[in-house]
């Protein structure tokens, strides 16, 4: 009798040994995630950074590979930040941001640059529920600090997190090879000036897919020296649109090329897709763009070249021409609402004309007027044989094919 009461107690004790096992906490290291709250990380206003930076050599040491970096929910606040590699197994640990992150206030300062930054990784994945707040806002006070760059990474993606009130640029990507972006949500004030949502820079193979931005600069830019770009899905407004450039602004840029930017809808802007060029540039190039099957609703100047960018007003140089020679420039399949008269400006420089600019299917409607197209300095009669009749050429200067 005894025997049989003392097999239900032995196993009942084997249960709950078990179960304790199950429930204590766990070793971080040695199943792989580091969670920052374990580093001493906390939600408040003080500055995480030393300890969220423990957590990562901790995550970015281990010889396994496999890690992950956790920033659980909660508001954290940090100051300035590097996560540097080349991690130990050669890969990057996963980083899931499921808390909102903001700048910490007080003797905690941002510089002009970055606030969060990832450089010299590969196999990087940046992801989770959370936010990235700037707390920027239409303030103009503080410094242009982008929120997140990606500087010198390899075959890396940033996936599902939300941006809001950068300080400066939400996310860029520098030096970098084989990058994503993708179903991020980034909004800023219509009024916040340099608040681009994606930028692009010396940078190639990247892909920027399923977004939703509104920001008060440009929704995605592509700057000098970037090659390899493919841009769809996004939703862009309000802001500036999307935009190749500005180019031609400092000596020594590189070219660009090889962009395609597709089955985007662009929102309530003051500029739909746009290349730009400062005047008086240095030499340069931008060629083989394509904008395709993009949807304009209530945007002002839906296609725009402008080689003589100067915002502001605050241009030295504004009466020599851009030496940014753009060349092999595609616009098919844009329709959509235009809320100013002229909706296809292509305006040249003088020194280097456009060449090989085609539109192809344009369909813009501006009220109840026809629409209009201006063209100045471009080499060629750009393709207009497929267009909605409502488009009409108000004004051109257009140059043989063989001009120089």
């Amino acid at each position: 009798m005894a025997t049989v009461l003392m097999v239900p107690l032995i196993l009942y004790l084997l249960a709950v040994l078990a179960g304790r096992h199950v429930h204590c906490k766990s070793n971080g290291a040695a199943a792989g995630l580091y969670d920052v709250t374990e580093y001493g990380a906390a939600p408040s206003s003080e500055d995480n950074k030393d300890v969220i930076l423990a957590a990562w050599r901790a995550a970015c040491s281990s010889t396994t590979g496999n890690t992950t970096l956790l920033i659980p929910e909660g508001t954290f606040a940090v100051g300035a930040v590097e996560f540097s590699g080349p991690c130990k197994s050669g890969d990057a640990p996963v980083v899931v941001i499921d808390g909102v992150l903001r700048p910490c206030t007080g003797g905690c300062h941002l510089t002009d640059d970055d606030w969060i930054t990832f450089r010299a990784l590969s196999n990087l994945l940046v992801t989770g529920a959370g936010t990235l707040d700037g707390q920027g806002g239409a303030r103009t006070s503080k410094a242009k600090t982008t929120t997140l760059e990606l500087d010198g990474v390899t075959n890396s993606t940033v996936r599902g997190l939300r941006f809001v009130d950068s300080r400066g640029f939400h996310l860029s990507f520098h030096r970098s090879s084989r990058v994503a972006a993708e179903g991020l949500r980034i909004h800023a004030p219509a009024s916040s000036r340099n608040t681009d949502g994606i930028h692009v820079g010396c940078s190639s193979h990247v892909r920027i897919a399923d977004s939703v931005i509104g920001t008060g600069d440009d929704c995605v830019s592509v700057g000098p020296g970037s090659s390899d770009v493919v841009v769809t899905g996004i939703v862009c407004g309000p802001g500036h649109g999307i935009s190749v450039g500005s180019l031609g602004r400092k000596e020594g840029e590189e070219d660009v090329r090889g962009l395609v930017i597709r089955n985007c809808t662009v929102r309530g802007t003051t500029n739909g897709l746009r290349i730009k060029t400062w005047p008086g540039s240095p030499p340069g190039r931008a060629s083989n763009i394509t904008f395709e099957d993009i949807i304009m609703a209530d945007v002002s100047n839906p296609i725009l070249i402008d080689q003589r960018y100067c915002p502001h007003g605050r241009c030295s140089d504004v009466d020599k021409p851009s030496r940014v020679q753009i060349s092999d420039v595609t616009f098919r399949r844009i329709q959509g609402t235009s809320s100013s008269k002229v909706a296809v400006q292509l305006r040249c420089s003088e020194e280097q004309p456009c060449s090989g600019v085609r539109l192809d299917g344009i369909n813009l409607r501006c009220g109840d007027q026809p629409c209009h197209a201006q063209f100045a300095n471009v080499r060629g009669t750009p393709a207009l044989e497929a267009q909605a009749p409502s488009l009409w050429v108000q004004e051109a200067h257009v140059l043989p094919s063989d001009a120089e």
